[in-house]
């Protein structure tokens, strides 16, 4: 069974311009309310730590990089220690439009617990996505 989150906006800057700020780890504790911390290179294959705010939480993460298309997409998978049981596979995609770039945010959880996981998920996760898609907008359009 499979559970989904998305939310998109649209920002006046190109997707390369977007993916620059987004892709800017080392900055995200000064502007990133939901991605908190980042560390480690988009390179399909390798891990990353990443820590979310989820509420009132901090959520340390190592997710495996699944794809990075520079200024186009990157996927992560997020599991936990026994695989199937929940997994997560997170996207960041950078679409143009015009001169305008959509940002979307997708995530889809899998596994036995996904079903009772994500419905709790659900409110702040997407208060996380609300949040991080206007302070990259704020960003990547000054």
């Amino acid at each position: 069974m499979s559970r989904m989150i998305r939310d998109e906006i649209d920002i006046a800057a190109t997707p390369e311009r977007v993916w620059r700020e987004f892709t800017d780890f080392k900055s995200f504790p000064s502007w990133n309310p939901f991605i908190r911390k980042a560390k480690g290179k988009l390179v399909p294959g390798r891990r990353i730590r990443v820590k979310l705010r989820l509420g009132r939480r901090l959520v340390k993460l190592h997710p495996r990089i699944t794809v990075v298309e520079p200024a186009s997409e990157i996927r992560w998978l997020a599991r936990q220690v026994v695989p199937r049981l929940f997994d997560v596979e997170r996207a960041f995609r950078f679409e143009r439009h015009g001169k305008h770039t959509r940002f979307v945010q997708y995530e889809i959880g899998r596994g036995l617990l996904a079903p009772l996981l994500m419905p709790i998920l659900r409110r702040p996760i997407a208060r996380g996505y609300a949040a991080l898609n206007l302070a990259l907008k704020s960003r990547a359009e000054r």
